[in-house]
């Protein structure tokens, strides 16, 4: 019976150092930067590398970069990005940080929502998810 008692009070020890995986915010952040400075310069080829493949298998690349320079077309130059919120969720599959960024243009604003991901298979962090709204025109 003690050595029962004494195989479950270690394995209640040892169970959250399984169960914390190394917080990632700050890679997250840096590629978060990388893309924009590759959409402000409009270098689409590098924005796409940052990307989860499974991302284009339902938004096609030329979609995607169509409805980029759609954008800049209708509002402007990028003139800055703006960090409103970021959070993290971490799953099952890995962890996502979810960031949600104002965009000043030249001819009005925007708004983004970036969801990174830190799968739990992957060293890697690339772009899972993007989405934006033009928020007012001038």
């Amino acid at each position: 019976m003690r050595s029962r008692f004494i195989a479950i009070l270690c394995c209640l020890f040892l169970l959250p150092s399984c169960l914390i995986q190394a917080d990632n915010q700050q890679q997250a952040d840096t590629l978060l930067k990388q893309f924009h400075q590759a959409i402000q310069s409009q270098d689409w080829n590098t924005a796409k590398t940052l990307f989860e493949p499974s991302f284009f298998a339902t938004t096609p690349k030329d979609a995607w970069q169509k409805s980029m320079e759609d954008l800049q077309s209708s509002l402007g130059e990028i003139l800055s990005f703006n960090i409103s919120s970021k959070s993290k969720d971490p799953r099952f599959s890995g962890d996502f940080y979810i960031y949600i960024v104002s965009i000043q243009h030249e001819h009005g604003f925007s708004n983004e929502t970036v969801t990174i991901l830190k799968n739990i298979d992957n060293d890697q962090l690339s772009i899972a998810g993007h989405q934006f709204k033009i928020r007012s025109k001038q």
